[in-house]
């Protein structure tokens, strides 16, 4: 099953879950428990910590992290485990994945960090980079939460909309159909959804 945040980023094939960690995660559970589908393949746009990726490069996920610039600044802490990765092969018996398995040697992984809050500045992007954290998305901590929970298989695909910095909301404005539009061509490569 495709998903997707909804209202800007809406695919007609995918299934709209909400924007931000709570309302995806409410949304998705409800999917999970009324529909049970076999896999999930969450559809996004990203921010990119790191400027040297373009825009409209696209990557694909089995992990996030749910990290604020308050933990990052020493000013929080959280009693919850804040990092996520759903550990499974691409080869397991599931049709959608399969479909999935030789077009992502041709893309890159990365690690999606997950918030409420979209940042707006480039002061912390190293530190992200050093950690090994390439992306930014509100939904994807919650969805992989989610499919951990029910056991069903999950993988995100991004395209980079915007870097994170203080332009971040004007480039993803500006981004957005081009990033819509090359989701829609990656997955229709090997889907005949559209």
């Amino acid at each position: 099953m495709f998903i997707c945040a909804g209202k800007l980023e809406s695919f007609e094939f995918a299934k709209s879950i909400g924007i931000g960690l709570i309302d995806s995660s409410i949304e998705l559970t409800r999917i999970c428990l009324q529909q049970v589908p076999k896999s999930l393949i969450f559809l996004g746009s990203a921010g990119s910590y790191n400027e040297n990726v373009n825009i409209g490069d696209i990557y694909y996920s089995f992990k996030a992290t749910q990290i604020e610039i308050s933990y990052l600044q020493n000013k929080s802490y959280t009693p919850i485990d804040n990092a996520i990765e759903i550990s499974h092969n691409l080869n397991v018996s599931c049709e959608t994945f399969n479909k999935l398995s030789n077009k992502l040697a041709n893309i890159k992984q990365a690690t999606i960090n997950s918030s409420n809050y979209i940042t707006s500045t480039s002061k912390y992007n190293s530190t992200m980079i050093n950690i090994g954290i390439t992306l930014e998305n509100m939904e994807f901590f919650s969805v992989l939460k989610v499919s951990q929970i029910f056991k069903i298989p999950c993988i995100g695909i991004f395209c980079v909309s915007n870097f994170v910095n203080e332009s971040a909301h004007e480039e993803f404005i500006k981004n957005h159909y081009l990033i819509k539009e090359k989701l829609k061509d990656f997955i229709s490569n090997f889907y005949k959804i559209i």
